[in-house]
């Protein structure tokens, strides 16, 4: 399927027009994982086109934090040479493989921190609360630097040049990325309407566990009309921090049962944030709920876990084709730790892909 150039854009604020534009979110996520890094400009370049004759290409990062903990990359689609239609904001999830030991404590760290909660940076006033791990990682992606340019600059310069016509401005994240997705967001929107810019903004996230309380959910939402979040129903993560409850009881069709460190862990989390009197919601507008399967043979929660939340099966979900390039399995480092999850699940191997 081709576009023409108004329906290609008429597409783009509508989330339920087709799988299209969700599968080509969803493999710049998978790009995001890619390694090593240097390649990901590169194959975002490769990268099925939207219509005859379009193109991707990365114009800002892919940046990562000192520790390696974060990463974030723009990526621009052009209906034909010198007409771009799109940019993209991509924001890298959870990745335990990054080779600094710091980096994947902060990750754990960004994804756990929810027991307190902040005020947003940019309306310190309004009654929306956000948990103090995804504002610690809104900071860090903030302060990340391309050719001497801030994401913020970056989009200002290129938003503001009139040569580039009035893009729209997508926003996209799987897992943590999800979840920090329906932050950047809002963010980028006052941020960008502090230098006179109202570009239309698409929130697209997968997989993303909630960052925010039911004041935030509210706020999201009636920023963000033309948001979409796409989530697996047999996935944990999305589940967090709204219903841990009911990953007790999520694979049991599956004929698994929670093992019990998993359930003390979420018995602990919901007395905490019982204790704390806090409560996190998601965002209710064109919630994209997607319909898994059990694995087949599976007798491993943990293992239906990964399946479930894989890029890879929300992408065979959404029916399209998955960006994967295998690590070398004599590389060093950190794609030999990779190269460790494809021989662990050996069979899965197509399923656990990045």
């Amino acid at each position: 399927m081709t576009m023409d150039l108004e329906t290609l854009k008429a597409s783009l604020l509508d989330a339920t027009v087709s799988n299209q534009f969700a599968i080509a979110y969803l493999q710049l996520c998978q790009v995001s994982y890619l390694l090593p890094v240097s390649i990901i400009a590169s194959e975002v370049a490769k990268l099925p086109a939207l219509n005859h004759g379009g193109s991707w290409e990365c114009l800002w990062g892919p940046v990562q934090s000192a520790d390696e903990a974060n990463l974030v990359y723009v990526a621009s689609y052009f209906h034909s040479p010198g007409l771009p239609v799109f940019t993209a904001v991509v924001i890298r999830g959870t990745d335990l493989s990054v080779t600094d030991p710091l980096g994947i404590l902060e990750q754990i760290w960004e994804d756990a921190d929810v027991l307190g909660w902040s005020p947003l940076p940019w309306d310190p006033t309004h009654p929306a609360r956000i948990a103090n791990g995804s504002i610690d990682t809104l900071a860090t992606i903030q302060g990340l630097q391309h050719g001497g340019q801030t994401l913020e600059a970056f989009l200002a310069s290129s938003l503001g040049d009139p040569v580039n016509g009035n893009q729209v401005l997508v926003v996209t994240g799987h897992s943590l990325g999800g979840g920090l997705v329906s932050v950047v967001a809002p963010w980028l929107k006052s941020a960008l309407a502090a230098v006179g810019l109202t570009p239309q903004i698409v929130p697209s996230s997968f997989a993303g566990p909630t960052a925010g309380n039911g004041a935030f959910a509210d706020y999201f939402d009636a920023q963000f009309p033309c948001a979409a979040r796409y989530w697996n129903t047999l996935d944990v993560v999305p589940r967090g921090w709204w219903d841990l409850s009911g990953i007790s009881t999520i694979y049991e069709g599956c004929g698994l049962t929670i093992p019990d460190t998993a359930y003390a862990l979420i018995l602990a989390w919901e007395f905490l944030l019982g204790a704390k009197r806090r409560s996190y919601i998601q965002p209710h507008t064109n919630s994209m709920p997607l319909w898994s399967s059990c694995m087949n043979s599976n007798r491993d929660w943990y293992v239906e876990l990964a399946y479930q939340h894989h890029t890879t099966t929300y992408m065979s979900i959404l029916g399209g084709t998955s960006i994967v390039v295998p690590p070398s399995f004599t590389a060093t480092g950190r794609s030999r730790r990779r190269s460790k999850l494809y021989t662990r699940f050996g069979t899965l191997s197509t399923c656990l892909r990045r």
